[in-house]
């Protein structure tokens, strides 16, 4: 692991994966997506009214189509981990009440950090702990961003994405290929 920075810090690297890894803990799901893949598309092959043989024989681009709605309807058939143990939800608000409070001091000292402006060798997405933001912290995330967004700090596409959870998470029309940066 890296133990130096931009910021002089050694330990601020380290610090965002960990709090990167805890904002992951108890979110995913209990099933397997590489195991639930297959069923799904399998059951979209049939509903178009082919079977195994014709939809191989199909171009490569209508494959890759239905294979991509295989992809974005297998979030429906995935149990999250929260959703069969209540205490996991609780588990990963409180962790994300702490992770938010966090990455708070760390945004209002250092500016928008993500590993690439600390020079880190460790990996992590910063932009995903505000996005897990609890309510109760909108009000301060909200201004930090709307401060790094002037300050240019801070991606086009990561502010969408936390701004749009500070709005409620209404559905998301844009992709991340949609911004420069």
């Amino acid at each position: 692991m890296n133990s130096k920075n931009n910021y002089g810090t050694p330990s601020l690297c380290e610090k965002l994966q960990k709090m990167a890894i805890s904002d992951q803990k108890y979110r995913g799901t209990i099933e397997k997506p590489l195991e639930v893949y297959p069923s799904v598309l399998d059951s979209l092959i049939n509903a178009k009214g082919y079977t195994k043989q014709t939809f191989e024989l199909l171009p490569e681009l209508e494959q890759g189509n239905l294979k991509h709605l295989a992809f974005k309807l297998l979030s429906r058939h995935l149990t999250p981990k929260t959703a069969e143990n209540e205490s996991f939800a609780k588990k990963q608000k409180r962790i994300d009440a702490k992770n938010t409070k966090e990455l708070i001091k760390i945004v209002k000292e250092h500016g928008w950090v993500t590993s690439k402006s600390l020079g880190c060798d460790e990996k992590f997405r910063t932009v995903l702990i505000f996005r897990h933001a609890p309510e109760k912290y909108w009000k301060h995330v909200r201004e930090l961003i709307e401060k790094e967004k002037k300050a240019k700090r801070i991606s086009e596409y990561e502010y969408f994405v936390i701004d749009n959870h500070l709005k409620g998470r209404p559905p998301i029309s844009k992709k991340h290929s949609d911004y420069s940066n």
